[in-house]
């Protein structure tokens, strides 16, 4: 017990001393507000790396691009969550409705709250809150007056609004009235129990017999507690966050409105150490995170000038002293990096900003374009008004412009420089070519001088004029390869001049050239618009040109450097590391568009310059080697609506119930075809976004490259159909590698374009096409049946012809020869009789009209159906003639030729028609000179077989039957 005591009082003296010196060590913290939810209560991991929240408004999720909820509006996951808690995949919420059960991998709560009665005369069911869980000892019997339990070695430890207790022993904090523990935890670093209270945080030995209190944080109400891997304590309270390192040093962190790269809020509620040492924070507020072990760290320039002035960073050197010079838009900056002593001592020294209105540290332009360190470690800065030489004994900075011999051409607009082997400066300059001047002529000119500004005139310049001439005036870049050949670069020009003989060669080329560097083996490397290309100035060359390799990144290619044998190649918000023996990579840089990128051997860290800030990488930096474990469908969104939500409440239309957790294959319907994939890589899992394509094969022909800031993967409008969609890695070079996520789309068509409706459209084709076959058919038939019947007719009609002469040229022998009985005999074999009127059509058949009931009928009504008799004669043959067209042709009513032919015949106008046509197939039948068919066409029919059955029934037997009988 003395042991530990001892112990106990070390850490709270140690604590108590270094309180005084809590750093200020810049930390960055990344904020997140959600969807309609304030205060973050809960906060805990699953195993796939996605955090889960429980808020005031209920559940939610977040994969480090978006966040989602998984609660339905006014029902009882609405509610404000205490605490998280997994098993497998089952997630337990300890709620303001008691314990709830949410699968995480169908995405739906596996039980509702149970109700209890509250005890009164109406025994009311209601739900009991809940703000532990306790998932060792399975017991959710606690009340909602316990806010912290932890199992020990001597049993449970039980917060509450009582105070403290082990088992159902109370233990005394302090005297009198004990206060609400919010907070337990074990501290297996220091081997000692952290007990957070309404005012106090106290620490207690492992037998939990002696507690003391961390003066430090007294007054502090302590909510939540987590330690990270490396004994660092978090400690949440109400007056923002406090982190106790192994120590016991302390630092505090609270919100700040100038800066948003505090904490949102100083109520803290919540706190937790993820799998990669991630802090997430929850408070009243949203969320934050505080990544303590990454592979990049960002700094802001404020942090190290203290000014909010800012400036974009154009040109990073840091010198084998291991000062930093920084300069770009708005001056330069130097500091030296201080020694940081157990986290306490400032982490930048001697900070000097050179700009143009500062009269302590003056600078003769303020846009900076190049900084170098010669040979000797001389340290040159080039600008737009001349260069700059550092000299070390006053901490000035002294400008020239090197003149050529003419005066026309100057270094006023200064872009490079550089040593050669022979200790000559090469100083490129805008409009103004290449200039070479002696290093200790020129240090001589500028102490000598005593302008502001000192002159001297080059011993060599290159223009664009002349036999030796550069391919143009405007040089951006100058390098030293490692045969000792100056490299110029002017627009799409590139020039190599022979430092010995000072001749110049042109390399060939039209691609514009955005950057030039020299690596580490001496060879040559060129950034274009699309590509990188390596002149490999070792090898020997092929004829006049230089052997080279060319890699296509498909992007503007910004700035380049060489890190230990690989080259970093910026080209807008990716990063590719070119590596010449293996494998290449690409990754998205953790910053908008840095402007240079250099690499410090000292660190061992590549920095990228921006906008007010820079970024430190490690180099050894490296992409996950499991790809496809780091990329996971966290979220679809169909017409506007998350799927999760429509999982959770039905009144949600036109969005699948989906969870996307496992999901193989996406099923929508015909007018669910706009839609968002949201993958995720979970960027805060200590390493860099990859570069990624997708192509949707069955719509897309080429592959769209995922944006930085999320990886959503949007389509709309998408017909129905199946659809195969991957995404693959892109490498370093450009070209697709391995795939990381597949997902089968299935858009289902609308109900008119179902199988079962186009086999119903197929089967109408079907007898849609027979129809137009058999009616093309039966005209054909018809067509030849009217053929038929018009030569049928014309048959009849001249055989009639015919016995009508014959008749009449028996008759005419007769006549002259007296032959009487001859011809009373011809015509009663024949019964025919010659018309004597030549007017009247040639059926000379004799016609023997149905014998019409004994009516009396006057004269006028005799003559009215004469006149009905012989109009139907004559339209006999018309098998179109009907009662509509007799009607017709005799100008009566429908009615009125109907109650006419009844009075005067017994039968309807139908009848009396069909009886004519009857009586005189009988009679044409019955001379036996016609067949079937030539009466059937002559009485006006065209259907033998309706024909048989209208004769059949007036005369009680078929025409043939009748012919034959």
């Amino acid at each position: 017990m003395n042991k530990s005591l001892t112990a106990l009082s070390r850490v709270s003296m140690a604590i108590a001393m270094l309180f005084i010196s809590i750093a200020l060590h810049a930390q960055r913290f990344v904020n997140t507000t959600l969807d309609g939810a304030q205060a973050v209560y809960a906060i805990t991991q699953d195993t796939s790396g996605v955090v889960w929240l429980g808020t005031d408004n209920g559940l939610y999720s977040y994969d480090g691009y978006h966040d989602y909820r998984h609660f339905a509006s006014h029902t009882f996951s609405h509610i404000r969550i205490n605490s998280l808690g997994f098993e497998g995949s089952m997630l337990y919420l300890a709620t303001g409705n008691g314990m709830l059960k949410f699968d995480t991998q169908k995405g739906i709560y596996a039980s509702a709250p149970a109700m209890e009665s509250d005890g009164g005369k109406g025994s009311k069911k209601v739900a009991r809150e809940l703000r532990v869980l306790d998932m060792k000892g399975r017991k959710d019997a606690f009340g909602n007056d316990v806010y912290a339990i932890l199992h020990t070695q001597k049993g449970l430890l039980v917060g509450s609004l009582a105070g403290l207790r082990l088992n159902q022993r109370q233990i005394l904090l302090t005297p009198g009235a004990q206060p609400l523990v919010n907070a337990l935890a074990y501290d297996a670093k220091r081997h000692c129990y952290w007990i957070g209270t309404e005012g106090a945080l106290y620490c207690a030995d492992q037998a939990l017999q002696n507690f003391s209190k961390i003066a430090a944080l007294d007054g502090n109400s302590v909510k939540c507690l987590d330690e990270d891997q490396d004994g660092n304590l978090y400690i949440g309270t109400d007056n923002g966050l406090y982190r106790m390192a192994m120590n016991n040093s302390l630092e505090h962190f609270v919100h700040d409105s100038r800066n948003e790269a505090t904490i949102p809020n100083n109520i803290v509620w919540s706190c937790y150490v993820d799998k990669w040492q991630n802090v997430w924070i929850g408070t009243d507020h949203g969320l934050s995170r505080l990544s303590t072990h990454t592979y990049y760290r960002f700094t802001s320039l404020d942090k190290i000038t203290f000014s909010g002035e800012g400036n974009c960073l154009h040109a990073i050197l840091q010198t084998r002293s291991g000062d930093w010079w920084m300069g770009g838009t708005n001056g330069l900056i130097h500091y030296a990096e201080g020694v940081r002593v157990q986290g306490a001592a400032s982490e930048y020294q001697n900070v000097v900003w050179y700009k143009q209105n500062n009269p302590s540290a003056p600078l003769a332009h303020n846009r900076v374009r190049k900084i170098y360190e010669d040979k000797q470690g001389d340290v040159w800065i080039c600008t737009d008004h001349g260069i700059n030489l550092y000299q070390k004994s006053t901490g000035k900075l002294l400008n020239f412009i090197v003149y050529d011999k003419t005066g026309k051409y100057s270094t006023a607009w200064a872009y490079d420089i550089l040593q050669d082997q022979k200790g000559r400066m090469w100083m490129a300059s805008y409009q103004g070519g290449v200039f070479v001047l002696d290093k200790q002529h020129l240090l001589a000119a500028i102490s000598l001088s005593s302008a502001a500004t000192a002159t001297c005139v080059a011993d060599y310049h290159f223009s664009d004029k002349g036999k030796n001439a550069l391919s143009g005036l405007h040089i951006g870049q100058l390098v030293l390869d490692g045969k000792g050949f100056v490299w110029a670069s002017s627009y799409n020009h590139l020039d190599r001049i022979d430092t010995r003989t000072l001749r110049i060669s042109h390399i060939p080329g039209t691609d514009a050239i955005n950057y030039l560097m020299k690596s580490g083996n001496g060879n040559v490397w060129v950034g274009y618009n699309a590509s990188v290309k390596c002149f490999m100035v070792n090898l020997p060359m092929k004829g006049k040109e230089l052997e080279s390799k060319e890699w296509k990144i498909g992007g503007k290619v910004v700035s380049m450097c060489d890190v230990a044998d690989k080259i970093w190649v910026v080209a807008g918000n990716a990063c590719s590391v070119l590596d010449p023996e293996n494998n290449s990579f690409r990754f998205f840089i953790p910053m908008e568009s840095p402007n240079n990128i250099y690499y410090s051997k000292l660190n061992h860290e590549v920095v990228m310059g921006g906008n007010d800030g820079f970024i430190s990488i490690r180099a050894d930096l490296s992409m996950p080697k499991d790809d496809k474990a780091q990329l996971l469908l966290a979220g679809i969104v169909v017409n506007g609506r998350q799927t999760q939500d429509a999982l959770l409440d039905e009144n949600i239309e036109g969005t699948p119930g989906v969870s996307p957790v496992g999901l193989k294959t996406l099923v929508l319907e015909h007018d669910e075809n706009n839609f968002t994939l949201q993958l995720s890589d979970l960027p805060f899992a200590d390493h860099p976004t990859a570069v990624y394509a997708y192509r949707l094969e069955g719509s897309d022909h080429e592959w769209h490259y995922l944006d930085k800031g999320n990886l959503d993967i949007t389509y709309n409008g998408l017909s129905y159909g199946d659809y195969h969609l991957t995404v693959h890695v892109v490498d370093g070079e450009g070209n697709i590698g391995d795939e990381v996520y597949q997902l089968e789309i299935s858009v289902l068509p609308p109900w008119y374009l179902t199988i079962w409706c186009k086999l119903f459209y197929l089967t109408l084709l079907i007898v849609g096409i027979a129809w137009v076959i058999n009616a093309h058919f039966v005209r054909k038939q018809l067509k030849e049946a009217k053929k038929q019947k018009e030569e049928i007719l014309e048959q009849v009609q001249a055989r009639m012809q015919f016995y009508a002469n014959l008749a009449d040229d028996l008759k005419n022998a007769a006549a002259h020869h007296s032959f009487e009985e001859v011809n009373d005999l011809v015509v009663s074999h024949l019964d025919v009789n010659a018309s004597d009127n030549e007017s009247e059509p040639a059926m000379i058949v004799d016609f023997h009209a149905p014998q019409d009931p004994e009516v009396e009928m006057d004269e006028m009504d005799r003559k009215l159906l004469n006149q009905i008799r012989e109009m139907i004669e004559e339209n006999m043959v018309d098998s179109d003639f009907n009662v509509s067209m007799l009607q017709e042709k005799m100008g009566m009513g429908n009615k009125q030729l109907y109650r006419k032919l009844k009075a005067l015949t017994g039968q309807t106008p139908v009848e009396y028609i069909r009886d004519m046509r009857m009586q005189k197939a009988a009679k044409l039948l019955k001379a036996g000179k016609f067949s079937v068919s030539e009466v059937m066409y002559t009485v006006g029919f065209s259907n033998s077989s309706y024909f048989s059955k209208c004769f059949s029934k007036a005369f009680g037997m078929t025409p043939t039957e009748f012919m034959r009988s």
